[in-house]
């Protein structure tokens, strides 16, 4: 039994001893919250930039820094010298099959993007080292390509530094650097089209039945690279045994039969895809000025 005479000292030391245990018993999201460091926003944001060309994936790794009122090009960035073309490490960009940028055939692979602008002409380096880590590590043995680009003066200003791939059609692209008035253009083609022809050339001269989703695609490919636009008039036919519905392979013949110089068949097909609209109640009123304007144009 406790004596009266030691509570007051046991109470004493209880009270003391509170803080030491009070830590542990802290729930743990409290603690988490106390522990979080404070993250603030870069000067220069990072940016994946993911495009589909033709069958191929490119994409580009880089930062964007800002112009923040300051001359760039043979100030910031001075003329003659290697660029990491970026900002906080050197870009990357990567190639799921094989591509020919500004000429120059490029296996498929991740590479690290440098630059070397000057007034009148940007060297364009693709490196085969894509874990070098900045300009200072940097070796021309490692080069894949070297690729020269004429820079464009551009009439608005470009504050953030932008990478993009633009004019993307059918299996070629234009790579671009943009930044403040200048505009770098780089021409970038995959062999894409080359090989789904050579498909398509045999699956024709074989006579092999297409599937109607198949027969359908493979009458718009040739239609867009503008192969043998006789051969896209049975595909689409007969595309169109399985799918005498489906207004977009109507507009698609239609298509087909004008550049083939069919004027009275494309009317009738372009009446038909505007017919088929008209039942819907969502009316797709762009979809009936396409039709109309080949009605216009055959006339």
């Amino acid at each position: 039994m406790i004596q009266s005479s030691r509570l007051p000292s046991l109470l004493l030391s209880a009270l003391f001893a509170l803080p030491f245990f009070a830590g542990p018993l802290l729930p743990g999201s409290l603690r988490a919250a106390e522990e979080k460091k404070i993250e603030f926003p870069a000067a220069s944001q990072h940016s994946v930039v993911k495009q589909r060309v033709g069958l191929t994936d490119v994409e580009v790794d880089y930062s964007r820094p800002n112009k923040n009122d300051r001359e760039i090009f043979g100030g910031l960035v001075p003329y003659g010298k290697l660029w990491r073309t970026g900002a906080n490490a050197v870009t990357k960009i990567k190639f799921s099959d094989a591509v020919t940028l500004g000429g120059k055939e490029i296996p498929a692979g991740e590479y690290a993007l440098f630059t070397i602008p000057t007034a009148n002409e940007w060297t364009i380096i693709v490196s085969k080292d894509a874990k070098v880590q900045s300009t200072a590590d940097y070796k021309q043995e490692n080069d894949a390509a070297r690729i020269t680009a004429k820079p464009e003066s551009i009439p608005v200003t470009i504050e953030t530094f932008t990478i993009a791939l633009a004019d993307v059609k059918g299996a070629s692209a234009t790579l671009n650097f943009l930044w403040d008035k200048t505009r770098v253009p780089v021409k970038l083609t995959t062999d894409d089209v080359e090989q789904v022809s050579k498909q398509l050339d045999a699956a024709a001269s074989a006579m092999t039945p297409l599937d109607p989703r198949t027969a359908y695609q493979a009458a718009a490919f040739y239609y867009d690279n503008n192969k043998d636009m006789n051969q896209a008039a049975k595909w689409i036919d007969q595309a169109l045994e399985k799918n005498p519905d489906a207004y977009f392979m109507h507009y698609k013949k239609a298509q087909i039969q004008a550049k083939l110089g069919n004027k009275k068949e494309a009317i009738a097909s372009a009446q038909k895809t505007i017919d088929i609209l008209k039942k819907d109640k969502a009316l797709d009123e762009s979809a009936i000025k396409n039709a109309q304007q080949i009605i216009d144009n055959s006339r």
